[in-house]
């Protein structure tokens, strides 16, 4: 009774943003001696894992998966293992392994298809994932012809949020390509979908895409409240990293309407939020540096943006290679320019092409000394 009770009050805690406690007391209930029953070990070891990813030790949290998805009463198609593959392919992802991420996510896919079981929302949750997943490594068309194929299957459950998700993900695939009315209709049409949806993290993460379109479209003004709503929302209910994804996001919206003050307010909040809990999270470190960098400029304290500016590039230097570190270098470059520093923004949009798998190509007299 006494480990139900510790692990009722971890999940309780993670819901409400105490993930470091939660963690710990989920610890304590899979240690025990005598153990759990299996019902708490496994609400157990799904809280554990939860918070590994919320707290971004997202390879320890994969492990955590890994093990849960392996247990022999894990049934392929149910909805628990739809959630558990979620979870994988996404922390895949968002750990830099897009390759993986999708393998994983199609060999799942692949998985459910052959299991013949009755079409669940948690199922079309997974193909949504690895929409995501494909539009994290740059593979648009896949993603697009995914979506075709789950449109129909999300109408045809009935699920709100089965449809939601799909057409979230619709709405990503369309701003990548830039067409950002029928983006802004998806995102719109995704977030009044998934409304009634119990998961404060979606509704959050929901606000941060629409945002995310409106600011494309050229409307920062109307990415703002949208920005506050989501950070209210994400700061108890979502991973660290999506957190200080909106922080960035609310600065850059704070500097391109003006504010450098309420920009470097909200950057100062992020960073706090890191030294929080302790993780080293360079690609995150390296987003608030950028927004702390360029808010410093636009207030007109050219010595400490600079420095910021150079700071971000040292800490994208450890942040290894993938997309969304090609992504802050580019606007990294981006700033320099503006700057009119050529070296700086050249050396950083170089960054970026590496970082995307394209590393500098030899000089001539290069290729023709290693051809000699």
């Amino acid at each position: 009774m006494t480990l139900r009770l510790d692990t009722a009050f971890a999940e309780l805690a993670l819901r409400n943003g105490g993930d470091a406690e939660a963690l710990a007391v989920f610890g304590r209930v899979l240690a025990a001696d005598p153990p759990p029953d299996r019902q708490t070990a496994r609400r157990a070891g799904r809280g554990r894992a939860w918070a590994l990813e919320k707290l971004g030790r997202l390879e320890r949290a994969i492990g955590a998966y890994r093990e849960l998805l392996a247990e022999p009463d894990t049934e392929v198609g149910s909805e628990d293992w739809a959630l558990l593959a979620v979870a994988l392919c996404r922390c895949y992802r968002d750990v830099g392994d897009q390759a993986m991420s999708v393998d994983f996510g199609e060999r799942a896919m692949a998985e459910l298809s052959r299991a013949d079981v009755a079409p669940l929302p948690e199922h079309l949750q997974l193909g949504s994932t690895l929409m995501g997943c494909y539009i994290s490594r740059g593979d648009l068309t896949s993603a697009k012809l995914l979506a075709e194929r789950l449109l129909p299957l999300a109408r045809s459950t009935g699920s709100r949020v089965a449809l939601g998700a799909v057409e979230w993900n619709a709405s990503l695939i369309a701003r990548e390509q830039g067409r950002f009315d029928e983006a802004l209709e998806l995102a719109e049409r995704a977030l009044a979908l998934m409304a009634e949806a119990d998961n404060a993290r979606h509704q959050g993460m929901l606000r941060c895409n629409l945002a995310r379109v409106l600011i494309a479209r050229g409307e920062p003004a109307g990415a703002l409240d949208l920005l506050v709503a989501a950070y209210g929302i994400l700061r108890e209910s979502a991973r660290i990293s999506e957190v200080v994804f909106c922080v960035v996001l609310l600065s850059e919206v704070l500097v391109q309407l003006g504010d450098p003050a309420g920009a470097l307010e909200w950057a100062a909040r992020g960073t706090a939020l890191l030294e929080a809990i302790g993780e080293e999270l360079w690609h995150e470190r390296a987003a608030l540096a950028l927004a702390f960098g360029r808010a410093h400029l636009v207030a007109g304290d050219e010595e400490f943006g600079e420095a910021e500016l150079h700071r971000c590039g040292r800490l994208l230097d450890r942040s290894g290679d993938h997309r969304d570190v090609a992504l802050i270098w580019r606007r990294l470059g981006d700033s320099w320019a503006e700057r009119e520093r050529p070296v700086q923004a050249m050396a950083a949009y170089q960054a970026a092409l590496t970082a995307l798998g394209l590393p500098a190509v030899p000089a001539a007299s290069s290729r023709r000394r290693a051809l000699s």
